[in-house]
């Protein structure tokens, strides 16, 4: 009987300890390299041109071609598509980066 008890209530604080990980909001954002650091890359969007800050750490996976690069692969100027999670666009970790060919501005030429 206690032994249930102990594993129902292991089981509870489980799946509660799950919950605040499941409330972040996945991002995908895609544009430019502006700025790249050891914690932190800097994407210039391709939809509205803002600058929207991502933290890098250890566990982002950096990939071109589907296979894995080293973070100093990525110069500023670099195409990039950065999956991320965060609570908003202003808290942002990267789950992966991915270098990609230049992608085209939907900007028309003046």
């Amino acid at each position: 009987m206690k032994g249930s008890a102990i594993i129902g209530l292991l089981l509870i604080a489980v799946l509660a300890s799950a919950v605040p990980l499941s409330a972040h909001d996945k991002y995908r954002i895609i544009g430019t390299v502006a700025k790249i650091t050891a914690t932190q890359i800097d994407v210039k969007q391709i939809k509205d041109r803002s600058i929207v800050e991502i933290d890098i750490d250890k566990a982002t996976k950096i990939t071109r071609d589907k296979k894995a690069v080293a973070l100093s692969q990525i110069k500023v100027g670099s195409s990039v598509v950065v999956e991320a999670l965060g609570d908003d666009i202003f808290d942002l970790q990267a789950l992966e980066i991915r270098l990609v060919p230049a992608i085209p501005s939907d900007r028309k030429p003046k």
